[in-house]
């Protein structure tokens, strides 16, 4: 059997607390003119505001195999999916796709901002075929996989306040 996903040394950095905001054509011109320039010189302030979600992952996966990706809040699983769906490109490595991939767990999906934790549990506990009984028996494990520990009975608004967070009421 051949490789349908093939990744090589797969790494994914990011930028933290910087935005990058709207340029006028001067702006983005004069920054073209400049950047040989830029590219000579070590700014250590930069370098200190990356982050690395992913780096050097390398796998294969071969026609017919089923594959999860589990790991901890912040390990890289949904950067990965999001490389692998083609919704934002690595920053170093390589890889190879045969055929289509669509991603089907994403952070967020299904969650409704305007529900508790609580509520959120129930509510994709039933969109899952769960029964209420199930959920009731599942619900501290459901809770503790999550991490979300007292956050189940706050709801939060996805409605920015004067600081940039996200607004949360009990």
């Amino acid at each position: 059997m051949f490789s349908i996903i093939e990744i090589t040394n797969l790494s994914k950095q990011y930028r933290i607390g910087t935005r990058a905001p709207y340029k006028t054509l001067r702006e983005t011109l004069m920054n073209a003119i400049a950047l040989p320039a830029r590219m000579f010189r070590r700014n250590s302030s930069e370098e200190n505001n990356t982050i690395w979600a992913l780096k050097d992952v390398s796998f294969d996966v071969k026609e017919g195999e089923v594959v999860g990706i589990i790991g901890r809040n912040g390990a890289g699983k949904s950067t990965l999916l999001k490389i692998l769906s083609r919704v934002t490109e690595p920053t170093e490595g390589e890889i190879k796709l045969r055929g289509r991939v669509a991603s089907l767990l994403e952070v967020g999906t299904g969650f409704h901002p305007e529900l508790t934790g609580r509520e959120n549990i129930y509510l994709n506990g039933a969109i899952f075929g769960m029964s209420k009984a199930k959920i009731n028996r599942k619900f501290d494990e459901i809770v503790a996989f999550a991490e979300i520990r007292r956050a189940g009975e706050i709801k939060c608004y996805n409605k920015i306040n004067n600081q940039g967070g996200v607004r949360c009421l009990k």
